[in-house]
């Protein structure tokens, strides 16, 4: 089991911020892991609703599906990614710090058959990913 934490202080409201990430469409354009979202269950997305994923992990196309799993405006979003024989599980929280956002991300991962021989590498590589991920989330958001 991969445990990891990270944080990022972003220079934007919260509301911008917790927008920006809770949209999934804009998964791809922070987490390099996702390549692509295909919403399959209709209606407004929140607690529940389901993407078709495409991602790519070690150098590998993984195939999936994503469901979202905490939705609490400005505070909270989690999101399960189940693709092949990983797991992974992320929860961001939003918290106004001065006239920025911290973000808080915790990353749960479980990996299965090949990935679990690898596990510690892959929780360096892990690391280093999200890592890059909330820079570019930083970038995407201060820049834009």
């Amino acid at each position: 089991m991969i445990n990891l934490d990270f944080g990022v202080l972003i220079d934007r409201p919260i509301k911008d911020v917790f927008a920006f990430v809770a949209n999934p469409n804009n998964m791809s354009k922070w987490n390099s892991a996702v390549v692509s979202l295909e919403q399959v269950t209709p209606g407004a997305v929140g607690v529940g609703t389901k993407f078709k994923s495409v991602g790519e992990m070690m150098g590998r196309r993984i195939e999936g599906e994503m469901q979202i799993t905490a939705y609490d405006p400005d505070a909270k979003c989690g999101f399960q990614i189940n693709a092949g024989l990983m797991q992974v599980n992320l929860t961001m929280t939003f918290k106004t710090v001065g006239t920025g956002t911290k973000v808080s991300l915790n990353a749960q991962g479980n990996p299965g058959g090949i990935f679990k021989l690898a596990e510690g590498v892959m929780a360096g590589q892990v690391k280093s990913m999200m890592e890059g991920n909330l820079a570019r989330l930083k970038s995407q958001l201060e820049q834009g």
